[in-house]
């Protein structure tokens, strides 16, 4: 009896939440992207599949890898403070990796604007569409 009334809640957060990105533009749509990716590696993980999270983390790893830093003293510090974050995830679950290149990501995207937006979630929907999402 409690099936159709949490499938109607996640529904309801569902739109409410696709309404939130559209408004955000290019970054909504990764960021919806995103929400997909992380069900998918989610549920895969619950039934025994881990390699989910490893491959999310290697598209994500690959996105980032597509646009250099620029130069400066504080691309350099963001830099050694990112090897400094990955050095500390060395042994930890997929998962957690997998969130750290996340939040990887979305900088990246975030200091090259748009385009860089749109890239990133096309790399997602390439992910999911993957796992037949």
């Amino acid at each position: 009896m409690n099936q159709p009334m949490a499938a109607g809640n996640r529904r309801r957060h569902w739109e409410a939440r696709q309404a939130q990105n559209a408004a955000l533009g290019a970054k909504g749509v990764a960021l919806a992207w995103s929400d997909q990716a992380r069900a998918i590696a989610a549920g895969r993980a619950r039934s025994g599949d881990h390699s989910a999270w490893s491959d999310l983390v290697t598209v994500l790893e690959t996105f980032c890898a597509r646009f250099a830093a620029d130069g400066t003293r504080r691309a350099e510090n963001q830099r050694r403070h990112w090897e400094e974050r990955l050095a500390a995830l060395d042994g930890a679950p997929m998962r957690a990796v997998a969130l750290a290149w996340w939040d990887r990501a979305r900088s990246v995207a975030g200091g090259q604007g748009d385009a860089a937006w749109n890239d990133l979630a096309l790399t997602l929907s390439n992910y999911c569409q993957r796992y037949g999402a």
